[in-house]
């Protein structure tokens, strides 16, 4: 009779790559958050969260949501019908998007630079939450710095430690180098998730399918002829 072999508590980390502008990163990482509550038998994971700008090139006060629109859909009605849409998908995930209370889409380089330093203390993932609902849900400003500032607070950032990030250049680099790092890999959009930097997926995925990647990226490398745990 073939015996079981016991395996130890495994190591899970997960590279989110994403936008804080993109409606489709926001639905998927909260997909990723329900696939990762089914998962009882691996340590913790850990979320890295590795900013990509879609349009670094934008203006520091953003460009008006329907010219925005157009530039991607090629009209301002498609553009809107694809938001409505996404607000009704956003509705099953527990997300209210409220596009209305958008005015602009802002450049991101300020806000990833702010979860770059919630990542220092461990709350990148905080602070990704609330710049996305802070977006998307209240329409706040999250390329405008004295938002950003408030927003760190409410994530549980030391607002004058946010303050002085947004006043210098910190991180600015490490934006840049990461983004770079991305690209030279061979991942071109947002979002993509990696997990365990051996299964990469992208989009907006259901919970059992990023729970498929996440068993193959655990148990990759096993004999054929066994069968690999499952976490959930």
């Amino acid at each position: 009779m073939k015996q079981s072999r016991m395996y130890p508590k495994p190591a899970l980390r997960i590279d989110v790559v994403s936008d804080l502008v993109s409606p489709w990163c926001y639905l998927a990482v909260r997909r990723l958050q329900q696939a990762l509550t089914r998962i009882d038998g691996a340590s913790k994971p850990a979320l890295r969260w590795r900013p990509y700008e879609i349009n670094p090139a934008l203006p520091a006060e953003g460009v008006e949501v329907d010219a925005y629109l157009e530039t991607i859909f090629g009209s301002r009605e498609a553009g809107r019908a694809v938001l409505t849409e996404l607000e009704n998908t956003g509705q099953e995930e527990g997300i209210r998007f409220d596009f209305d209370r958008v005015p602009s889409v802002p450049n991101t380089m300020d806000a990833h630079r702010l979860i770059l330093l919630a990542e220092e203390d461990g709350h990148g993932q905080d602070m990704a939450g609330r710049l996305f609902r802070g977006f998307f849900e209240e329409g706040r400003d999250i390329g405008q710095s004295e938002e950003l500032a408030q927003l760190a607070d409410e994530a549980g950032i030391d607002r004058d430690r946010a303050r002085t990030l947004l006043a210098g250049d910190r991180y600015r680099d490490s934006v840049r180098l990461i983004e770079a790092r991305i690209r030279e890999a061979g991942f071109t959009g947002v979002p993509t998730f990696v997990v365990n930097e051996r299964v990469a997926f992208g989009g907006v995925q259901e919970p059992d399918t990023i729970l498929a990647a996440i068993d193959k990226a655990l148990f990759h490398g096993l004999p054929e002829d066994e069968e690999p745990p499952r976490l959930h």
